[in-house]
């Protein structure tokens, strides 16, 4: 069976959904507004929560959390 979820690993998984969305949206409405090189900045500020969701979801697989469960021993 899957080991639950630690508050970290869920903290850490709210913070970079909600990073990747809000710079993502603030990217989308300075390209409307074809203010260019605000859009770029907005976009650099995505890339590190993008970097925060892989590396939670690479400490859950190593650690059990998500992935296929193993057959049960007896």
């Amino acid at each position: 069976m899957n080991s639950p979820v630690t508050p970290y690993v869920l903290v850490g998984r709210i913070l970079a959904i909600i990073g990747m969305g809000f710079t993502a949206a603030v990217t989308i409405l300075f390209l409307v507004g074809a203010f260019w090189l605000w859009a770029a900045a907005a976009l650099a500020a995505f890339v590190p929560f993008l970097g925060l969701i892989v590396l939670v979801e690479r400490y859950q697989a190593r650690h059990g959390m998500i992935g296929p469960e193993s057959a049960p021993t007896e």
